[in-house]
């Protein structure tokens, strides 16, 4: 029977994406992690991780196993969850407004989770881009991308995310690689938006900082069609790194001036400051920001 402990030890590399960050999270000597997943390799008899010098991936056993100590994890959560929560149970309705970009297959398989550690709470989750109003709507939890307006709203940030800009080998070859920003206007561009969303992409950081306007080819509210319109050679695109990972590896997909690199992309929890921190609004945003990167690492380790 493999060893619980090596399990645990072996997801929380995962999702830290390397053995020197798990040890810092876990507190434990990055000898000792790596020691106990070997072990755990051993006693399975496969290789779970792919290691180098500089990478870190899952097999597609290694990513098959991950799942199930993510299913046992929530298993020992839940049993916690009930312990603790014998005389003072999470309860009541949840309304959380979550932008449309957002992978939904990915949020749903969080909600699963999240609803099996607190069965007593009643979800009602809602796709939209528009600015929904807290109070006014009945809406506990607004999941938003900064930067935010100012307000009397309460921003807790949730994840951050590294944009690049990415095109495909074809579109170089048939229009050419930009070497500096002002280039990009005479390029096609795939912009990942709302119908308020301008054709235009902040590139550098600090006193560096430009503002690139680009010819506006199509806009789309998915991360995932962005993606494949710009796989299939109609234009550049900016998206997460975690997002094009696989196809930045593959060279299926190419990075753009590298040298102008963008300020991360920032996601906050926002809820109204005009009612105390409610149990239910805060377990919900502790467990969207563990398990959504949990979840990411799967995706993008994947090999």
């Amino acid at each position: 029977m493999p060893d619980l402990n090596g399990m645990m030890l072996f997801a929380a590399v995962v999702r830290a994406k390397g053995f020197s960050q798990a040890a810092r999270e876990i507190g434990m000597p990055k000898s000792t992690i790596s020691r106990k997943v070997a072990q755990l390799e051993e006693q399975l008899g496969v290789r779970l991780l792919q290691r180098d010098t500089r990478n870190l991936s899952l097999t597609q056993v290694g990513a098959l196993f991950f799942q199930h100590c993510t299913s046992i994890s929530d298993e020992i959560e839940a049993a916690k969850a009930t312990i603790e929560n014998t005389h003072n149970d999470v309860s009541g309705s949840l309304r959380v407004a979550i932008p449309v970009s957002f992978s939904q297959e990915l949020i749903a398989n969080l909600c699963s989770s999240f609803m099996r550690l607190y069965p007593n709470i009643e979800l009602d989750v809602q796709f939209t881009d528009r600015e929904v109003g807290l109070v006014g709507e009945g809406y506990d939890i607004a999941i938003k991308y900064g930067p935010l307006q100012s307000s009397d709203l309460v921003a807790r940030l949730l994840l951050e995310r590294q944009p690049i800009l990415v095109a495909s080998p074809g579109y170089l070859k048939a229009n050419g690689t930009p070497a500096t920003p002002q280039e990009l206007m005479e390029h096609s561009g795939i912009l990942l938006g709302t119908s308020r969303s301008a054709p235009i992409w902040p590139l550098g950081k600090g006193a560096r900082k430009t503002m690139v306007s680009f010819k506006r080819k199509v806009r789309v509210n998915s991360a995932v069609m962005v993606k494949q319109l710009v796989l299939d050679d109609f234009g550049i695109a900016m998206l997460s790194n975690s997002v094009c990972k696989n196809e930045l590896a593959s060279g299926s997909l190419v990075p753009l001036l590298q040298e102008w690199p963008i300020e991360p992309i920032k996601v906050y929890g926002v809820y109204s400051s005009r009612r105390q921190l409610a149990a239910n609004i805060s377990v919900f945003l502790d467990f969207f920001t563990k398990r959504f990167n949990s979840h990411e690492s799967l995706q993008s380790l994947m090999i």
